[in-house]
């Protein structure tokens, strides 16, 4: 849910001195202990509560952090946090990884978004990740956790920044940034971004506009209001990406199939392959500390939201290679047959592959779709502070509306031979309108949760219950008719409805003042799409997709609360999961695509988290995850590390001449992954000799390194970046076996900020 804008300074510059400012839990103060640590977050329980008190891993990523590694997503400061990695699709949906589950879409103060872009980092203030399901935050998110962007707001002190950014791959923009008081009860920002450059795949690109004006009325010393309109426009290509090598089985080396360049992509240019957002959002949010026990906050949103997008995937003319039937797992330059006519005795031999096609077939998709967002959140808080124990309590309600129109069309482009062409030799075909939808989903829930503190503090209780109720429809003019014992009209409209109650509780102990040891139990519910509304009407899939969170830990800070480091270790479960049917990517593709498989998903794992400065001079970010994700049958899923480690260190002279000179050294480290999902059982199967599928290439390990080189002098700062400075081949991302995204090699890039 939501999260309280930047508070003002204590005493504000522009307002008269008398008027002493009341701030309210819900409004998280921008100081912080130091460069890489904020001591305080909104995002474990919507309250202003210190990091060491939250029965959960909380990791903040501050503004410095998020100016230090510089980049253009959010993932690139998002991936130094323990158990957070890249996705299926690098440069869209701001999709990425948390302990294994993946999720799409945005959170920006409190509200989810979804779309088909990546979001502008220029518009954001701090980072907050929660791990873990967290049904007051975000109901409807992975449980993996949750990336809440704290935006922007006014401030009270003039102040302002020109940042200009240039490289050879995908950094070239500019961003403007102005804040400060109109007067005595009105203050202003104005944020401003703007990016156009071409990436390493051949046609990839990027062009980006964002424009965020905000005010904030003090109505009084114990209360004020933010309003904040959004402009965003984002336009991506589409990658194709590159096949894996057809010889590539499951046990084999990793590599992508021979001859094709690794920036390949068949592309017919900007306005054909792409993934676009344009998006018109406007907010508000009020806080007031009622009495000095009463806070409340209501929040806002309405999002107008139109996200087109055009894609081809590549289609091999033939597999290369099988599974065997016996193992399950893939070999390349073999073909599994069944010479057995008797079902009931299948005999499987295996057979010589038949040659690889230097011909790949290109089909796609075309949508135009629009959407709408409407948000109301209000939370009201009571604390009594008494000589005993203190208590907080928390009380509040959410509604939620998506309305989702829109049409899609097949396309089919001319094959490509990939020992002579790059491009397509002919126009692509857009068939009628396969689809034509219709879907809107309301959401209400209620929560309610308690704080209790004891001992002075070094005992803390909490628990909370949350309520979730959600009703919509889904209609596709194109919806196909079925005969009995599901019968549907054609075109027929789905409706979906159903309710949920989630808990949490925890407990925090404190031995000493500065070591926290914790234990959380958190839930989300997360209710079916509307596509899914046909399936669950005839008892096919859940109504919910439930995750479950067991989390103990240890936190500590040191050397007088600059440095703040965790150990924890965690167990999540997600039922109704919605797996990936792997029988979409088969050659030639079904006529219509196959229904997700529904399963239950368990995940583990420990985590280590440090940050913060160990002397004026060192700073430093550092993780590690020892995590596993697997299927119901043990199964690694697509694009999923389990091993994964990071550590970023900056190291700036602060006297003499060279003061304000400053090098940082990032290092990012995923293990193997594997290349595409996997699901089901082999033809050899028998009811008492399951036989699993298994992955059919993994993915290798590897290890990024970025180093930056900075100077700041009076109102002026420079920096130069190397980015993958030791210029490794590595693979971002796979979308299927078919779908390898190449990761860009070494890239330099320069920054100029001017701060007035």
């Amino acid at each position: 849910m939501g999260f309280a804008q930047e508070a003002p300074q204590a005493t504000a510059a522009a307002a008269n001195d008398a008027d002493i400012v009341t701030l309210s839990v819900f409004e998280v103060s921008s100081s912080a202990p130091a460069r890489y640590q904020a001591a305080e977050s909104a995002a474990g329980g919507r309250i202003n509560t210190s990091i060491m008190d939250t029965p959960t891993t909380v990791t903040v990523l501050t503004s410095d952090f998020l100016s230090d590694v510089g980049g253009t997503r959010v993932l690139e400061a998002a991936k130094y946090v323990a158990g957070v990695s890249e996705a299926t699709i690098p440069n869209a949906l701001d999709r990425v990884i948390i302990r294994g589950f993946q999720t799409d879409g945005r959170r920006v103060d409190g509200f989810h978004t979804g779309g088909q872009a990546n979001y502008d980092h220029g518009a954001i203030e701090r980072v907050e990740v929660v791990k873990g399901p967290d049904a007051v935050l975000h109901p409807a998110g992975a449980p993996g956790g949750t990336i809440n962007l704290v935006t922007k707001k006014p401030q009270w002190t003039p102040g302002g920044s020109l940042k200009l950014q240039v490289g050879e791959y995908d950094v070239n923009r500019v961003e403007a940034d102005v804040t400060g008081p109109i007067n005595d009860h009105f203050a202003y920002r104005m944020v401003a971004a703007l990016q156009d450059n071409e990436g390493y795949i051949d046609g990839a690109f990027r062009e980006s506009t964002l424009l965020t004006p905000s005010l904030t009325w003090k109505i009084s010393p114990q209360a004020q209001l933010t309003l904040r309109y959004e402009y965003y426009y984002f336009k991506a290509a589409n990658i194709v990406g590159i096949p894996t090598d057809p010889s590539v089985g499951t046990r084999d080396p990793f590599k992508v199939m021979q001859g094709v360049p690794h920036n390949f992509n068949p592309t017919f240019g900007k306005d054909y392959e792409f993934r676009r957002t344009t998006a018109h959002t406007g907010t508000l949010l009020f806080t007031s500390a009622v009495t000095d026990r009463l806070s409340v906050r209501l929040a806002g949103r309405l999002t107008e939201m139109y996200t087109p997008d055009s894609d081809l995937r590549i289609r091999l003319k033939s597999p290369g290679g099988s599974r065997n039937p016996f193992t399950g797992e893939w070999e390349g330059g073999v073909d599994w047959v069944n010479t057995s006519s008797d079902p009931a005795n299948p005999n499987f031999v295996a057979t010589p592959a038949a040659p690889v096609s230097p011909i790949i077939g290109l089909t796609g998709w075309q949508g135009n779709f629009g959407d709408r967002y409407r948000d109301v959140q209000n939370d009201w808080s009571y604390i009594v502070d008494g000589t005993a124990a203190k208590s907080t309590t928390l009380v509040g309600f959410s509604y939620s509306y998506f309305h989702n129109t829109g049409q899609g069309y097949n396309r089919i482009s001319p094959d490509i031979d990939i020992t002579k062409e790059t491009r397509p030799s002919g126009p692509s075909i857009i068939t009628p309108s396969v689809r034509d939808q219709r879907t809107n989903t309301s959401r209400y829930q209620v929560y309610l949760t308690e704080q209790l503190e004891l001992f002075e503090g070094r005992l803390m209780l909490n628990g909370g219950v949350a309520h979730l109720t959600f009703n919509g429809m889904y209609h596709d003019k194109h919806e196909p008719a079925a005969p009995p014992p599901n019968p549907v009209l054609p075109g027929q409209a789905f409706a979906g409805e159903g309710s949920k109650a989630t808990y949490n509780y925890g407990l925090v102990v404190k031995p000493i003042r500065n070591v926290s040891l914790y234990y959380g139990h958190t839930e989300n519910a997360v209710p079916i799409g509307p596509n899914d509304y046909r399936r669950a009407n005839q008892g096919e899939v859940p109504l919910f997709s439930a995750g479950t969170q067991d989390e103990v830990g240890i936190k500590a800070n040191f050397l007088d609360g600059r440095i703040i480091a965790s150990v924890a270790y965690y167990e999540i479960e997600q039922t109704g999961y919605a797996l990936h049917n792997p029988g979409n990517f088969a050659t030639p593709q079904p006529p219509q695509p196959l229904p997700a498989i529904i399963s239950t998903r368990n995940g583990s794992g420990w985590e280590f988290q440090l940050a913060g400065s160990v002397t004026e001079a060192l700073s430093v970010m550092a993780s590690f995850a020892d995590t596993k994700n697997r299927n119901p049958d043990g199964i690694m899923l697509n694009s999923s590390a389990e091993d994964l480690g990071a550590l970023f260190v900056r190291y700036e002279l602060n006297k003499g001449r060279l003061g304000g000179l400053a090098l940082a050294v990032g290092v990012n480290y995923q293990g193997k992954r594997a290349a595409g999902d996997t699901a089901g059982y082999t033809d050899a199967s028998t009811p008492d000799n399951l036989i699993p599928n298994q992955p059919s290439a993994y993915m290798p390990a590897r290890t990024l390194v970025d180093v930056t080189l900075s100077y700041s002098r009076k109102n002026w700062s420079y920096g130069l970046t190397l980015a993958n400075a030791l210029d490794k081949t590595y693979y971002a991302a796979a979308d299927s076996r078919d779908l390898i995204n190449v990761g860009t090699p070494r890239n330099l890039s320069g920054t100029i900020t001017w701060k007035f």
